[in-house]
């Protein structure tokens, strides 16, 4: 990558968040008089705020964003939110994603995880979107589920979207990732957990000529082939099938190789509901065990002649990366303390948190691997600490982040090989 400096970086950043006032009619609520005059906030710190809230209430936290002199009061920065509108901070979101250099691929594939996490919110009864009742008898809480594309390699969040905690559909989300992302250049392998094991994320993948590697329950791979129940009895399963989807129950239908009847209140997209077409879909089916007595179940339309069981195992354990990812997002980026109750500006604390994470993936990209190995340790980047000192860096309160960066450096114990090192990599990143 052509060097690029830690201040370049955040120049870029404010450079896209200022580029939003040139589509003022599509970015803010009353574009002919928003942000049209000098007050005491800015556009910029408007867009920023969200980035680097914390833990402490509003005045607090624009104390010690703004400074003490010409201090705004809490209400005057809501009513600056209210004049944007939350698809700004999702295209700021989208559009400085792409500026991030995608400089790790496995055999050229760029690997994406998709998964969802729960968010909670400040307690507010009255919204319907995100408040919900768990247990009777009991105050309820207020959630929405974010579910996100996340590149496994770079450590950078691709797509999101929110959804209600009572429309939550993991499995829908997942649809419109494919779909939305089916014209990309990159070579893709999506990799998921058996949540999402269902013949209509296998569809939209297949249709889309997009690459799949999802684990699943035995319950439902033994379902690929009904007729055949022994197919899955041997210890290790590397298996290609053939299965054919319909709605119509007829004898013909079932004669079909591996027939699966799709119900009308079951979602596949490809068929629509009193149609008596079919559709036919090609599989790789794995099984491997983990332990004595248990397997794993991966469904992929991976080739066999490129990817083995053992690189299928490989690429499955990153997908855990994601999950670090979110604990990342959730308490170093500070999204477990969102401060907004109404829907809109609760849009762009998620999605500005989302871009203060990628931010600060770009700035520990800019570093390198800064490593430093010992005969027992090998000394690699804290990912939490990085992400704290980017939100001061925005703030304008540190200069020489990269100095305090390559201090904050932490061991991990040295490994007996070069697989399990990068393993230990990973999992401290």
């Amino acid at each position: 990558m052509h060097s690029i400096s830690t201040d370049e970086i955040k120049e870029m950043l404010l450079s896209e968040i200022d580029s939003l006032l040139d589509q003022r009619e599509l970015f803010l609520t009353n574009p002919k008089s928003d942000f049209t005059r000098t007050k005491k906030i800015s556009f910029e710190q408007t867009v920023i705020f969200p980035m680097i809230a914390a833990s402490n209430d509003i005045a607090t936290e624009l104390l010690d964003y703004i400074g003490e002199q010409n201090l705004p009061m809490p209400s005057a920065m809501i009513q600056r939110r209210n004049q944007i509108k939350p698809e700004a901070f999702e295209a700021l979101f989208s559009n400085f994603k792409k500026i991030i250099p995608v400089l790790k691929d496995f055999l050229g594939y760029q690997l994406l995880a998709c998964d969802g996490s729960r968010i909670n919110l400040p307690y507010h009864p009255s919204d319907t979107f995100s408040f919900i009742k768990c247990i009777k008898g009991r105050k309820g809480v207020n959630q929405v589920h974010l579910n996100a594309l996340y590149d496994i390699q770079n450590d950078i969040f691709i797509a999101a979207s929110l959804q209600g905690i009572h429309n939550m559909n993991e499995q829908k989300a997942f649809c419109e990732f494919l779909d939305n992302h089916a014209c990309c250049s990159k070579k893709r392998i999506y990799i998921a957990d058996r949540g999402y094991a269902s013949y209509n994320i296998f569809g939209h993948a297949i249709h889309n000529n997009q690459l799949f590697l999802i684990r699943a329950a035995q319950s439902r791979v033994e379902g690929f082939c009904p007729n055949d129940k022994k197919w899955l009895k041997d210890k290790y399963v590397d298996r290609e099938i053939t299965v054919t989807i319909g709605r119509c129950r007829g004898k013909s239908y079932t004669l079909l190789e591996n027939y699966h009847y799709m119900s009308s209140v079951k979602k596949y997209d490809f068929i629509s509901r009193k149609s008596k077409e079919v559709d036919v879909i090609k599989l790789r089916v794995l099984k491997f065990p983990i332990s004595d007595n248990s397997y794993e179940y991966v469904v992929t339309n991976l080739p066999k002649y490129s990817f083995s069981i053992d690189t299928i195992k490989r690429l499955y354990n990153l997908r855990w990366n994601e999950e670090t990812a979110f604990r990342h997002l959730k308490y170093a980026g500070n999204m477990v303390h969102i401060h907004s109750l109404k829907k809109n500006l609760l849009v762009q604390e998620i999605y500005a948190k989302l871009t203060l994470y990628n931010f600060s993936s770009f700035i520990s990209l800019s570093i390198g691997d800064a490593e430093r190995k010992t005969e027992k340790y090998l000394y690699v980047k804290n990912h939490t600490q990085v992400q704290k000192l980017c939100l001061r860096f925005i703030k304008g309160k540190i200069e020489d982040i990269k100095t305090l960066i390559l201090r904050c450096l932490v061991p991990v114990r040295l490994a007996g090989n070069l697989q399990e090192i990068s393993d230990a990599r990973r999992l401290i990143h």
